[in-house]
């Protein structure tokens, strides 16, 4: 979790967003992707009319919020712009939430955008079912919204990224058409509690493998992405999280076979993993010196590991934090915020533009590794050109 919006701030912050006009104007770019392709966003509310939501106080469907990055070539891509980060309404919850922990300014995360292709020509959705799909999941009671750049990154390099909100469980989630849904009280999400996260989790895998499902569909790839003539391919898909997400990616994995790479950005793993597959590739990416998470430090990593029955591996990222995975790092420079010693607690000791190479670049790796068949050296350690990654598990 990077951020959590106090409980008391949210209704009466709710209230407020009724009655205050929000500012739209971004004045803080994030950085030019790097890699080949621009990116295009769609967002979308799927409906799960076979599940009724758990933590729905209504008893209603259960619905995801999704973002979709998908890679256009730039001779495909008829104009680019700069997209708002996050929508206004979640902008101020956020912000809320980050004033009252770290003091910074109010409608900081409604000034940022991010670089994006908002006019393709009818041609640059009719080769996606070739591209590979990348899932992802954010940590507990986070905001899809707050990974957007490292997933806009991926996608970049040639592969259809969607990102996950996990409604009620998420600080908030914002749907299409302006209604918020807040995020349920800590109580129900509280790690001490026996079952509780272990509820989180399925409803998270259940989430996870939906999306998966609709992305299958012609039908829906072509309300999402017009000028597309078939689902998806979802025969062989990866998924990646941080935190409790990452602990959902290989969870998820271990629930269903079409998840062929999973990867655990520095979070604790729960669940059942004993029906993972000798097929599928299995990352944990955690943090080196000074301050370690590894299968040394966590028992839950070396059982994970051990349950892993085909290529494996265990990275650690030196003088990083649990936040470096996200992209508070990289919105922190940008908007050239004072790093006092708990925002540094925060997103650790690394530059924005080092964190984004190194995790571009390793993420990218592992799953291009698998669902493209590329090979690099960088999973046997000792890489000169990276010396802030230690590498364990060689396999």
């Amino acid at each position: 979790m990077l951020l959590t919006t106090p409980p008391s701030l949210k209704s009466s912050l709710l209230l407020s967003l009724l009655l205050t006009p929000l500012p739209s104007l971004a004045q803080f770019q994030l950085p030019a992707l790097t890699g080949p392709y621009t990116v295009a966003q769609t967002t979308a509310k799927l409906t799960d009319t076979n599940r009724t939501d758990p933590y729905d106080p209504a008893n209603g469907t259960r619905n995801v919020m999704i973002t979709l990055f998908t890679p256009v070539p730039p001779r495909s891509c008829q104009q680019t712009c700069q997209l708002p980060y996050m929508p206004p309404q979640t902008a101020a919850l956020i912000n809320a939430g980050a004033t009252a922990l770290y003091g910074i300014p109010e409608n900081t995360f409604s000034s940022f955008s991010i670089p994006a292709c908002c006019k393709t020509s009818n041609s640059a959705s009719s080769s996606f079912s070739k591209v590979p799909l990348i899932l992802f999941s954010p940590g507990l009671q986070g905001s899809r919204l707050l990974y957007s750049y490292l997933a806009a990154t991926l996608s970049s390099h040639g592969y259809i990224v969607a990102t996950l909100d996990h409604t009620y469980e998420a600080m908030v989630v914002e749907y299409p058409d302006g209604t918020l849904i807040p995020g349920l009280n800590d109580t129900f999400f509280d790690p001490r509690v026996p079952g509780l996260l272990d509820t989180a989790l399925a409803v998270r895998v259940a989430d996870s493998r939906f999306v998966l499902n609709q992305l299958g569909k012609a039908d829906v790839v072509k309300k999402l992405l017009p000028g597309a003539s078939c689902g998806l391919n979802t025969k062989s898909v990866g998924f990646y999280g941080h935190s409790f997400g990452g602990a959902t990616a290989i969870a998820a994995a271990s629930s269903d076979p079409r998840f062929l790479a999973a990867a655990n950005l520095d979070g604790r793993q729960f669940g059942d993993l004993s029906s993972l597959r000798p097929q599928q590739s299995i990352l944990f990416f955690g943090r080196a010196e000074p301050n370690p998470h590894n299968r040394t430090d966590d028992e839950t990593w070396q059982t994970g590991f051990a349950a892993a029955k085909g290529w494996k591996r265990v990275l650690g990222l030196k003088d990083s934090a649990h936040s470096t995975f996200a992209d508070f790092v990289v919105l922190a420079e940008v908007a050239r915020l004072p790093l006092s010693e708990e925002l540094k607690e925060l997103v650790g000791g690394l530059e924005a533009g080092r964190v984004v190479e190194i995790l571009g670049t390793y993420v990218k790796s592992f799953f291009g590794r698998v669902l493209k068949g590329e090979r690099t050296g960088l999973f046997e350690g000792g890489k000169k050109e990276f010396p802030e990654v230690v590498v364990d598990g060689v396999r």
